[in-house]
């Protein structure tokens, strides 16, 4: 099944120092998302279950209610990853946060802020506190490998999770530094997943393991975003939103399961897996097929499933009937209406 990202915002405005970031340069009044929009949000999803939610900075400690937040979004996430400036690491004074949440991700583009917050670093791992990761953030105007290795090697100290990627969520543009990496002669493999929403790569610098994210490739990427209003969209680098007053459990299911509207600009060739299922006497249930039925899991119904993946109705209808003869069992069961609405999973 296709991996699914929650994206949060709790503020609109930072005053971090990450270099090239979008959000550093706001001049937003500092406004925080209020926790009843959150609920609205989680209460129209329903059953529905996230692979992980990723809460961004800037600073989200500015929300007094940032932890009640973490509890609200981890009833339909299985993983929450708390971004942070490290230079904010500071900040952190409620230990309940660091227990609620599966990792602390401190984004950082010098080695310099690194060495400047190391103390506070320290506080941290003395509280017993180890889900740790370091976002060394790359900004589009340079890579400097040497930074970079630097950086690398202060994690690598300190037994952190180290990632590699653009500025989190911040530029449409396609930031490539896999092919940077393997000239330089570091063993670096395809593309194995998602993290933060990012696709995700293994690479290794002196034996140790690290993460190279870049915007996902095509167009099956199943996110969501509430930006700090309360309004929701498919990515943080859109422009279109769902005010709050509009949100409904249809739109936001139809926002998750539609195509990424931002388009990179560059990309690399990768192994593209698709999965169907076969029988031992060799009848096959294609790709296409179980993404269709995932999504009917989650809309209960095949029409509107359909309509969501872009699929003629009646074409598939007659597909599943086909294989489900194939197959001599169902595959769907429908529910008519009456007092109740018909459903069909």
């Amino acid at each position: 099944m296709i991996w699914k990202t929650l994206i949060v915002r709790v503020v609109d405005s930072c005053d971090g120092n990450c270099y090239g970031c979008l959000w550093r340069r706001s001049s937003a009044g500092g406004f925080a998302l209020p926790l009843a929009a959150v609920s609205n949000v989680v209460s129209k999803i329903r059953d529905f279950i996230f692979n992980e939610a990723v809460i961004l900075c800037p600073n989200p400690l500015r929300n007094p209610k940032i932890l009640d937040i973490i509890s609200v979004i981890s009833k339909v996430s299985k993983r929450i990853y708390l971004f942070m400036p490290m230079s904010f690491i500071g900040r952190m004074r409620d230990r309940r946060i660091l227990e609620n949440i599966d990792e602390l991700v401190m984004v950082t583009t010098t080695p310099e802020d690194f060495k400047v917050n190391e103390g506070n670093l320290k506080v941290i791992l003395s509280q017993g506190f180890t889900n740790l990761a370091l976002y060394i953030a790359v900004g589009s105007h340079s890579i400097n490998m040497e930074n970079i290795l630097s950086l690398v090697s202060k994690g690598r100290e300190y037994g952190l999770r180290i990632r590699i990627g653009e500025i989190p969520y911040s530029a449409t543009l396609t930031l490539d530094i896999k092919p940077i990496f393997a000239k330089k002669g570091y063993s670096v493999g395809f593309s194995y997943g998602t993290l933060y929403g990012y696709m995700a790569s293994m690479a290794f610098i002196g034996n140790y393991p690290i993460t190279i994210l870049a915007k996902p490739l095509t167009g099956e990427c199943r996110k969501l975003f509430i930006d700090p209003y309360g309004r929701v969209s498919k990515c943080p680098l859109q422009s279109s939103y769902v005010k709050v007053e509009n949100v409904t459990s249809d739109v936001l299911r139809s926002l998750i399961f539609s195509e990424c509207p931002i388009r990179c600009r560059r990309f690399e060739l990768i192994p593209k897996i698709e999965i169907s299922l076969l029988t031992p006497d060799g009848k096959e249930i294609p790709s296409e097929i179980l993404s269709l039925l995932e999504v009917i899991s989650h809309v209960n119904s095949l029409r509107a499933a359909c309509s969501i993946m872009g699929f003629p109705p009646s074409t598939y209808i007659e597909k599943i009937k086909k294989i489900e003869k194939d197959l001599g069992i169902k595959l769907l069961i429908s529910k008519k209406g009456g007092r109740e609405k018909g459903v069909t999973v």
